[in-house]
């Protein structure tokens, strides 16, 4: 059951389907959900005018704190988009702030390094529903795509031996596209490449001898050189 604040407009609950709650505000935010990895809060601004008033009044000094202990994925969740004028200064209402668009970006970057919050956008409230549920599921699934290697792509669909072997062969630490392509022009299989020398590694153009002694002990355990 999502949450949200009695102070958040009556058709944002109604877009979620959620139940006014005051336990929200305890935890420092507008909107709580629960997910299958943990509880998602999130502190709602729109921007600029809200988000620099409770930066002004101290509002979001006080909230950061509260949502970063209170729930296992605290968002910062900006409505909107911040526009700068041609020396880079904030405009509100068309009119320049004394804030730039470094400060903004380092004060953005702070709500992390502080607080260990992230930063999401919405375009405006209309969007803020959808966004929402967006988060539920994705802070609901394991991520662990960044972990591994993607498997063998072909250009033309099934990788040939060829692309099989370069793939393979930028698996080994200090290998990258060109390398590996010429290393599967030298040794056209992982055998040969096994059975070559320091010295026949050295000798390959572009590898130099830090990679070479790299790849050499790659393909023999670990082995000094």
């Amino acid at each position: 059951m999502i949450l949200v604040s009695p102070s958040e407009p009556a058709h944002l609950r109604e877009a979620l389907a959620a139940v006014s709650s005051p336990l929200c505000e305890e935890k420092g935010a507008d909107i709580l959900a629960p997910t299958r990895k943990g509880l998602l809060g999130l502190q709602r601004k729109e921007i600029p005018c809200d988000f620099l008033a409770s930066l002004e009044d101290g509002r979001l000094a006080r909230e950061l704190p509260l949502i970063a202990r209170g729930v296992d994925f605290p968002i910062l969740l900006l409505e909107g988009e911040f526009f700068y004028d041609a020396d880079d200064r904030l405009r509100v209402s068309g009119r320049p702030t004394r804030y730039n668009r470094l400060g903004i970006k380092r004060l953005l970057r702070s709500v992390f390094h502080s607080h260990g919050i992230y930063i999401e956008f919405s375009a405006d409230l209309s969007e803020t529903p959808a966004v929402v549920n967006e988060l539920i599921d994705y802070f609901g699934h394991s991520h662990v795509s960044l972990l591994a290697r993607p498997k063998a792509q072909g250009l033309w669909g099934k990788p040939t031996p060829n692309e099989q072997l370069r793939y393979f062969y930028q698996g080994i630490p200090g290998v990258g596209v060109v390398l590996a392509q010429t290393l599967a022009g030298l040794f056209p299989a992982p055998a040969d490449l096994l059975s070559a020398s320091l010295a026949d590694l050295k000798a390959t153009p572009g590898i130099g001898k830090q990679r070479a002694g790299q790849v050499f002990r790659f393909m023999h355990g670990g082995v000094p050189t």
